[in-house]
């Protein structure tokens, strides 16, 4: 992808790598009607339930300007990216967050529900809680959690039981790196836009684009980017022999 065309000079230098979480059917998004005894008359418990997309990699742990002007991006949008960084060197399980939890420095969870009574016949559309629902959630996997948990439905990348998933992402890795986690802040939103997200930030920090992500301004800061890469990759062979992508601007017409 295009994040790792700007970022992978070589593997000595710079490393990012990602994955995604499973996400549910979205049918299961709710309000939903569980078996829960409800405590009022006439009515049912009712289940809701967030749930987020999220990113893991890792970037060499002595920064470049990219790497910083990358961060930068990532913590200047807190309506779009919940943050966790985890570095090699940092002592024991110590993490910083940054996003839109309730001091916004603390990115919010990654799968979190809660449960409300409502009448059985009660059908929300779009879906809503009703003002009287309690809006407790209970957290179910934090952002931490996606690094460290073990339990029968996730392992933290970082977990002692996940290493060999761990060495499958890095296992070139020979320099301290540090880890991240970025969520989606909209829960059950497509994975593709988390990513389309995090690569206009990308394309932000490298300066080839600015403003507002467009899809105009999206191809032609990719255009950019891979030109360059190519150039600088190809640079030892003859002008006849290089290697061209086609536009994806032009592909757009």
């Amino acid at each position: 992808m295009i994040l790792v065309c700007h970022t992978i000079t070589s593997l000595s230098q710079a490393l990012l790598l990602w994955t995604w979480q499973l996400q549910t059917h979205h049918q299961l998004r709710g309000p939903i009607p569980i078996g829960n005894k409800a405590t009022k008359p006439g009515c049912v418990t009712w289940l809701e339930m967030d749930l987020r997309a999220h990113m893991f990699g890792a970037v060499r742990n002595d920064r470049d300007g990219f790497v910083d002007a990358f961060i930068r991006e990532l913590r200047a949008r807190p309506d779009l990216f919940q943050v966790v960084l985890r570095s090699d060197t940092a002592p024991g399980r110590q993490v910083e967050m940054f996003g839109s939890g309730a001091s916004n420095n603390q990115a919010l969870p990654a799968f979190r529900e809660r449960q409300f009574e409502a009448p059985p016949s009660w059908r929300p559309f779009p879906p809503s809680v009703p003002s009287s629902a309690n809006d407790e959630w209970k957290i179910t996997l934090s952002a931490i959690d996606v690094l460290y948990v073990s339990n029968d439905e996730f392992t933290g990348y970082l977990n002692n039981k996940a290493q060999s998933r761990q060495a499958q992402f890095f296992r070139f890795k020979t320099f301290p790196v540090t880890y991240f986690v970025i969520l989606d802040t909209v829960p059950f939103r497509n994975k593709s836009v988390l990513a389309r997200n995090i690569a206009w930030a990308a394309l932000r920090a490298g300066g080839y684009a600015e403003g507002e992500y467009t899809v105009h301004k999206y191809a032609v800061a990719a255009d950019k980017l891979v030109e360059k890469c190519a150039m600088e990759r190809l640079e030892f062979t003859p002008e006849e022999m290089k290697w061209k992508l086609p536009r994806m601007q032009d592909q757009m017409s």
